[in-house]
């Protein structure tokens, strides 16, 4: 409670008077910090009158009415009544006021990277007071956000005691954080045909902005950049923007065709293959056989055109260049040219007897055909022309074996005037070979059959080198002994004469083997099978000069119409004339044949073309006027009924005994002149 004063004033009258005042409750506030105004709230201050009355007191004032001072203890409660004044203290506590701090020591670390935080250890600071005093104190306060901004900056401190705030500032260096790695492109995006977007490895936006081209469609090269932000530096210092190079690559290419294969022949000389193909490549195309087919390009269609009509196979490779948003691609397509070629041969017999025949047709140009002499090499036209290239040897369950490939011929005849054409593939009003045709044995029409190479050997009657030839037997024995070798092996036969023969016919262009050579032993004597194994090319002779006797091959037919006549089965001669069988399970010495007509014996001059369907190749004379020098310079010799038919010629020398030399022998007949031939009809297989 503060203490009361009696106070007096003014005249000498009566009446009531104040005599003093007393502070009877306190303020709420006692305590004050230097500057501080007072304030009376709760504090009652009561005033005593003369007649012993106490009233409290207002409207008093208070010294001193402005700010406190450091060192003040009391202040004076003044009230005035009635122009007396009555005064009275009430003690009070004044602290002094925090006016501000300073830093007396700054702290170890003012170097900074930026992302790191203040760090205020070692920092001293020191507080000054209203009354002049100072005091180092703590409890100071610092930000505790990393640094976010590079360079020179200052750091806040702040301080606060009794209510009152102050601060000072640190300086400090903030440095840029390293970017130690350039940003790369990741992945190997391709085109799609869309939007891609930049995608980098090592790519933090929280350090870099990246600008430039970030976004394209097209595959290509593009740049974009990448920028620190202002919180980071690459390694070498420098903070401007670096370029990354990425790329688009090209989508991988493709082509479609169609149609994917095409086939020329005489009504479609030209086709078009459509190119579909993945952007924008050039289409270029290549034939893999110019000789069959050519090839042009308009924009994305291919022509394919023959070239002279010229049969075979081609792959046409369509090829597409690399173009602005794909890879280069390319594809094939087949091109067939089904141009059957017609090879032939015809003969004028009308006033004389030429063996040599005219070319006509696709072999209208050809030269004649070189065979070997000697073991040495020979050439023919035709040797790339089927079917007479197919005809090469093969290891089967008969021995060595010679393919023989379908083939269509046709036999015209007008007058004297005979003509021989043969085609590899199906032509109008052609027939198929009468080896390959169907032949009512339920195999139908084959793509191909063999015959042996060597006469049949001894005791195996397998096509087989190095062994004599079986001989002495009758033509039942060959056929029993040739078939038991399996269910499609049978004896060769007149189907097989006419096979070979025709072939040698157009290629030769000749009715004389000789101009491969005659044929027979060299010594007059037998010999075993293989004498002309060394010899390198398929047709010729063993013999330096071809006009001397020696075996001799056609074909890879050894001993084709020398050494060994060979019976021919599917045939026969009765008193009617000559029969022929097709069926080689039908095959007899007497039955089952259908005639043909009868033919006359000796040098054949002129020939008769059977009309039974099936049996148009089964020529036979019908005329017998010529020599070992014309027309057919071979003898078909004809002594009586029931006889069968020999082919070729044994080993004696004999100028007739030549490639189309037939002679007719008793059923019966076993001699060692005689031995016989397999051949193989296999069935087709899917």
């Amino acid at each position: 409670m503060g203490t009361a004063y009696n106070m007096t004033g003014g005249g000498a009258g009566g009446g009531i008077k104040l005599q003093s005042i007393a502070i009877t409750a306190p303020p709420a506030k006692t305590s004050y910090l230097a500057g501080e105004v007072f304030d009376p709230a709760g504090m009652v201050v009561t005033a005593a009158y003369s007649n012993g009355a106490t009233l409290a007191a207002t409207g008093y004032a208070v010294e001193p009415s402005g700010p406190l001072a450091d060192g003040v203890e009391a202040v004076t409660v003044r009230y005035t009544e009635g122009g007396r004044s009555a005064a009275a203290t009430q003690p009070i506590t004044v602290v002094h006021r925090l006016t501000g701090i300073s830093i007396e020591t700054p702290p170890a670390k003012t170097e900074y990277q930026a992302g790191e935080v203040f760090d205020p250890a070692g920092m001293a600071v020191l507080a000054a007071y209203s009354d002049g005093g100072s005091a180092a104190v703590t409890g100071y306060t610092v930000p505790t956000e990393a640094f976010a901004v590079p360079g020179p900056q200052t750091v806040a401190v702040t301080y606060t005691e009794n209510g009152v705030t102050a601060s000072a500032s640190v300086s400090v260096t903030v440095a840029r954080l390293v970017i130690e790695t350039v940003p790369s492109q990741s992945g190997s995006p391709t085109y799609t045909g869309e939007a891609i977007t930049l995608e980098l490895e090592n790519y933090d936006p929280a350090q870099l902005t990246l600008g430039g081209t970030t976004s394209a469609v097209n595959a290509g090269e593009y740049a974009a950049t990448v920028t620190p932000t202002e919180s980071w530096q690459w390694s070498d210092g420098t903070t401007g923007a670096k370029p990354v190079v990425w790329t688009i690559g090209k989508a991988a290419g493709s082509v479609s065709l169609s149609p994917a294969s095409v086939t020329l022949d005489k009504d479609h000389l030209t086709a078009e293959i459509q190119v579909a193909r993945a952007g924008d490549g050039a289409v270029s195309a290549v034939s893999s056989d110019t000789g069959v087919a050519a090839v042009s390009v308009s924009g994305t269609v291919v022509t394919v055109s023959s070239v002279g009509q010229a049969s075979g196979t081609a792959t046409v490779t369509v090829a597409v260049a690399e173009g602005s948003n794909h890879l280069a691609a390319s594809g094939m397509a087949l091109v067939t040219a089904s141009f059957v070629m017609i090879y032939g041969v015809e003969w004028d017999w009308t006033d004389s007897g030429p063996t040599k025949g005219t070319r006509t047709d696709a072999a209208a140009f050809f030269t004649d055909p070189v065979p070997a002499v000697n073991n040495g090499t020979g050439s023919s036209p035709f040797d790339g022309i089927m079917p007479w290239a197919g005809m090469v040897r093969e290891n089967r369950a008969g021995g060595v074996e010679v393919k023989e490939p379908k083939y269509w011929f046709k036999w015209t005849k007008t007058g004297k005037k005979l003509k021989l054409q043969i085609a590899a593939g199906p032509v109008d009003g052609f027939h198929v070979d009468p080896v390959n045709m169907d032949r009512g044995d339920g195999l139908g029409e084959l793509d191909f059959s063999y015959i042996g190479r060597y006469h049949c050997a001894t005791s195996t009657y397998k096509s087989e080198t190095n062994k004599a030839q079986q001989v002495s037997i009758t033509k039942s024995t060959a056929r029993t002994k040739i078939h038991s070798l399996g269910a499609n092996f049978w004896q060769i036969d007149f189907a097989q004469f006419w096979y070979v023969g025709m072939l040698y016919l157009v290629e030769f262009a000749d009715w004389n083997g000789n101009r491969i050579g005659p044929g027979c032993s060299i010594n007059n004597s037998a010999a075993n099978n293989g004498t002309t194994d060394d010899m390198p090319y398929h047709t010729g002779t063993i013999k330096s000069v071809q006009s001397t006797y020696g075996f001799v091959q056609y074909r890879n037919i050894e001993g084709w119409w020398s050494h060994m006549m060979d019976f021919m089965d599917g045939c026969y001669l009765n008193s009617n004339g000559l029969n022929v069988i097709l069926n080689p399970d039908q095959f007899s010495d007497s039955a089952n044949g259908v005639l043909v007509g009868k033919p006359a014996s000796g040098f054949p001059s002129d020939f008769a073309i059977p009309t039974q369907g099936g049996l148009e190749w089964a020529l036979y004379p019908i005329e017998a006027s010529g020599s070992t020098e014309t027309y057919v310079p071979d003898s078909w010799g004809f002594p009586g009924a029931n006889t069968c038919l020999t082919h070729g010629g044994p080993y004696k020398w004999n100028q007739f005994y030549g490639i189309f030399c037939i002679e007719f022998v008793a059923a019966s007949n076993a001699n060692i002149l005689t031995g016989c031939r397999l051949q193989e009809r296999p069935p087709k297989t899917t």
